[in-house]
């Protein structure tokens, strides 16, 4: 006998190193699965489910303790009443305390996850060990009405887990109210259930009580309804304001050309520097008023122009820069870096091709002090607020929705991002078409067109996506959106109003009818025009027809454009300049001005800076589900 113990012991020990090594490499994985899950649901005569779930959940490894997540749907509701453990034939309530410092504490770490602990982090880890909780919790909204019947659909597993459920148990009950219209079990069962499968049970019902129960039905919610009215009513308001008030201002009063001739020009249009006019117009400084004032200083005598080939030129400065004043003189310094006296294009772009150079940016604050002294006083205000207001209500109910339902929170953050980028499209169109004074209502019915659009899409998307059901949104998600699409349409309108008086709305319209004048002229060949006007003929824009007309009406002779006349633009005109030859000369026949234009708009182009230069959501289907586990 004692050899045969001396025998065995070597394979005692190997055994036991055996079973530690294993011990310790089951304690080193984390596993869990349900050996059961009891679910014992009834469905009161006010549509609200009440759920027991018995969970017998075998845990292996270092898990904190279990873990519930549930599918909550918008407009439904989940009051958890108690969480038991179960002890044998004891049940233990747990407490709960957001901390989850003590075993058998529970707390909801967000909306839909609920989490209770069962192990303290210095305890030793789960191995195979089996423990059973019940989960009491009545959950309403999850009746969906069709005609006069309702639909209980609703997942009574949660596929959101990591391990399998062994066996599933469900007893489910229905209220003597309730009359199904098809057979139902008292009990089903199933398993096992792996994980990413759910059990649905849908069950059609006739309701036979006296009351109302909660239920979602077909019909639109209040807040789709409210959001879709308010929409368009916004819309077409602001749209009728709009047009009352330019309509009063005279912005969409026909532009007048009768009676413009060589007096009227001198008396209303070149009292003004060629580069104000332009401006004033429609109210930016750009390339067309630099090369207006390019033409003019040269056309003044300050500076003096060469062509190149290519469409270059050399300027040269005819004058001391100290007797030059504002814009003028800020424009010059710059042009003629180093003290120069001639400046080429190329050696202003090889001079700023490191920091950049823009010419309108230089004269524009002097320019714009002209034009508002050239302005006749007086501004009209409008509301300008509600569309803040609207933004921030907006945006801070898509917040709180995103941080309410996480599920929402892509949908929130699409909502804004959209809003947002069309918002700034809709109002950039409408700045741009506040500056042109001769643009009437049917031009600014096209520049409405898309916050119409938009705004009609909102409604749309609201009333058949969202208010079908198709897609479920909570409520304040949908006012939120609301919001969002009327601050877009407030927005946008807003930006095509003028915010100027009559009277300079008025004086801005005889620009506007001398630039009409202008181009009218530059369609015919013999235009009752003259030279001397060429700056202002530029800084209307009008230098593509003036190319057009050179281009077309070939003379013989060989100029530039140069100065006429040494006196003010005011002075009487010389019989050089009585008639119009493309702009005091014509290098080539018409090649001239176009060319002088071209290379003077290549100055005024200036030279870019280096920076500038480079460079699921909740919807349909079966209520109930989420998911369960361990943390």
């Amino acid at each position: 006998m004692r050899g045969s113990g001396f025998r065995f012991a070597p394979c005692a020990i190997a055994c036991t190193v055996l079973s530690l090594a294993l011990a310790q490499e089951v304690q080193a994985q984390r596993q869990l699965l349900w050996d059961a899950l009891d679910v014992a649901a009834r469905l009161d005569n006010d549509g609200v489910l009440h759920v027991v779930e018995r969970h017998a959940m075998i845990f292996t490894g270092d898990w904190n303790g279990g873990e519930r997540t549930f599918n909550l749907r918008p407009r439904q509701r989940l009051d958890v009443e108690r969480i038991e453990r179960l002890d044998g034939g004891n049940a233990v309530a747990l407490t709960e305390d957001s901390s989850l410092d003590d075993v058998n504490d529970y707390a909801f770490t967000d909306r839909k996850t609920l989490r209770w602990r069962s192990r303290l982090p210095s305890d030793p880890s789960f191995v195979h060990t089996r423990l059973e909780y019940a989960l009491h919790y009545r959950l309403s909204g999850i009746l969906q009405k069709d005609g006069d019947r309702y639909v209980l659909d609703h997942d009574f597993a949660f596929p959101d887990r990591d391990g399998a459920i062994e066996r599933f148990t469900l007893r489910l009950a229905l209220d003597p109210e309730w009359e199904p219209l098809s057979a139902i079990q008292d009990t089903y069962t199933a398993g096992p259930i792996p994980p990413g499968s759910s059990y649905v049970r849908r069950i059609a019902m006739r309701y036979t009580g006296s009351g109302v129960p909660s239920a979602r039905d077909g019909s639109r919610p209040a807040e789709v309804v409210a959001a879709v009215a308010a929409i368009p009513i916004a819309l077409v308001l602001g749209i009728l304001v709009f047009f009352r008030r330019e309509d009063a201002l005279g912005r969409f009063a026909p532009l007048d050309t009768r009676g413009i001739d060589a007096g009227w020009i001198e008396s209303n249009l070149l009292v003004h520097p060629a580069e104000v006019v332009g401006a004033a117009w429609d109210e930016s400084v750009g390339a067309p008023e630099v090369v207006a004032l390019l033409a003019r200083m040269v056309g003044e005598g300050k500076l003096e122009s060469e062509l190149h080939d290519a469409g270059k030129m050399t300027l040269a400065l005819k004058v001391d820069p100290a007797r030059l004043d504002g814009y003028e003189r800020d424009l010059v310094e710059k042009l003629f870096f180093d003290g120069r006296t001639t400046v080429s294009t190329e050696e202003v772009q090889q001079h700023y091709k490191g920091v950049g150079f823009d010419p309108s940016r230089i004269i524009q604050f002097g320019v714009q002090e002209r034009v508002n002294a050239a302005l006749p006083p007086g501004t009209t205000a409008y509301w300008w607020w509600p569309g803040p207001l609207l933004f921030l209500a907006g945006a801070g109910l898509l917040a709180y929705s995103a941080s309410t339902y996480d599920e929402l929170q892509l949908v929130a953050f699409i909502t804004f991002f959209a809003f947002f980028v069309l918002g700034i499209f809709t109002t950039v169109m409408g700045l741009s078409f506040r500056g042109r004074v001769d643009w009437g209502r049917e031009r600014a019915i096209w520049f409405l067109m898309p916050s119409v659009l938009i705004s009609l899409g909102t409604a749309g998307f609201l009333w058949t996506i969202v208010g079908s059901g198709m897609l479920d949104l909570p409520p304040l998600l949908v006012v939120a959106i609301g919001l969002l699409a009327i601050c877009l349409s407030n927005s946008a309108i807003n930006s095509l109003k003028t915010q100027q008086g009559a009277a300079a709305i008025a004086f801005r319209k005889r620009l506007a009818a001398a630039r009409r004048f202008f181009e009218t002229e530059l369609a015919k060949p013999d235009p009752a025009l003259r030279d001397r006007w060429y700056p202002w003929v530029m800084a209307f824009g009008l230098g593509e027809q003036v190319d057009r007309w050179s281009t077309q009406h070939r003379s013989s002779t060989d100029h530039s454009w140069r100065s006429t006349s040494s006196s003010s633009s005011t002075s009487s005109s010389s019989s050089s300049n009585t008639g119009w030859t493309g702009g005091g000369g014509m290098s080539g026949g018409a090649g001239a001005s176009a060319t002088w234009a071209a290379a003077a708009a290549g100055m005024a182009a200036g030279v870019a800076s280096p920076s500038s230069s480079s460079s699921g959501s909740s919807s349909g289907g079966s209520s109930g589900g989420g998911g369960g586990g361990g943390w």
